[in-house]
């Protein structure tokens, strides 16, 4: 979050808990302390700690002897009943108050049922972001990916939606889990962890890496695998079989730092990175190449360059198929 409206928020949070804010600085106070659960319970600590402070100073500017002695000497009156009146009110007053915050702190609170609202994140072909969630996880989302969940998590559960690939750094919360719905029917169930997911809806098949934490990986019919780090597991969608990989997850991660990292990587495995970094469509007319591998590391190269590398260690050819404004479709490169 920005520094400057996080401090504009600190400046406006006493002047509003005290009623002395403007109808516009009001409502951004209001619009933070929906946002999540935590501005909320700090909103509501800032309004306690007001409220004490208030309170005593109420009380100081009350001379409650000579409030008192004005008390007795009308008791014996017919204004006696006037006095006590007004003692009572005042001393109404100061109850009232913790009373009357408290119950605008809780008309603020935000209603999981009615104020969540869904976002959906989507990246172009050919780009990353970064997604910071509710609860302060960090996802990073690859091309042509995209990313749904709510304004705000539940108190039980935190849930959001993966079309595509996408990394997460999950922070863990005691008592509320982390849970991600990806495509083909499968989803992984997290306590706090970092891993890889790409679950593309036009591929047959769905890859989880897990380099910290703990992960339960579930498939369709409800089949389900808890994962170690290091562990990359390959799940194909029409078979619902699982397959296990070692892995540091460094090639498979690499993506969200802008770089492309090949250890012994098969040369289909290698073109499908490129794909997604370059927004591009390979087609490999000779067969005996899907058993090449490569290694390298590339991170500001261009395309051809890159290509020209593959030729240079492997023997291999290639060349364009399509212009890039041919029907708006993907530039298409034939691997031979």
């Amino acid at each position: 979050m920005d520094t400057r409206y996080e401090d504009r928020i600190a400046r406006l949070l006493p002047r509003y808990c005290s009623g002395e804010a403007t109808v516009e600085e009001c409502r951004l106070v209001e619009e933070w302390i929906g946002r999540s659960e935590e501005n909320y319970r700090l909103a509501r600590r800032i309004h306690t700690l007001y409220l004490a402070v208030d309170t005593v100073r109420i009380s100081s500017e009350i001379d409650t002897e000579r409030a008192l002695a004005a008390v007795r000497r009308k008791m014996g009156g017919r204004s006696s009943w006037s006095g006590v009146w007004l003692w009572t009110r005042r001393i109404a007053a100061i109850l009232f108050l913790p009373l009357l915050f408290a119950l605008l702190l809780q008309s603020l609170r935000p209603r999981q049922e009615t104020l969540a609202q869904m976002i959906e994140v989507r990246t172009n072909p050919g780009t990353t972001t970064v997604v910071h969630l509710p609860d302060s996880s960090v996802v990073y989302l690859n091309s042509e990916s995209s990313l749904c969940y709510p304004s705000f998590f539940g108190e039980d559960r935190r849930r959001v939606t993966l079309r595509g690939e996408a990394f997460f750094e999950i922070r863990k919360e005691s008592g509320r889990g982390f849970e991600v719905s990806a495509s083909h029917g499968t989803s992984v169930e997290v306590l706090g962890t970092s891993f890889n997911m790409e679950a593309f809806e036009k591929d047959s098949f769905v890859t989880t890496t897990l380099l910290e934490g703990e992960v339960r990986f579930e498939g369709e019919g409800n089949r389900d695998v808890v994962m170690r780090p290091g562990e990359k597991l390959i799940y194909d969608v029409s078979s619902s079989r699982m397959r296990w990989v070692k892995t540091d997850g460094i090639v498979e991660t690499a993506w969200k730092d802008g770089k492309v990292i090949l250890r012994e990587t098969l040369l289909p495995d290698a073109l499908r990175m490129l794909e997604k970094r370059f927004d591009v469509e390979f087609v490999i007319a000779n067969e005996r190449l899907r058993k090449e591998a490569f290694t390298g590391t590339f991170s500001h190269q261009g395309l051809e360059r890159i290509l020209e590398m593959f030729k240079i260690s492997s023997n291999i050819h290639w060349r364009y198929l399509n212009a890039s404004d041919t029907d708006g479709r993907k530039v298409r490169i034939e691997i031979y």
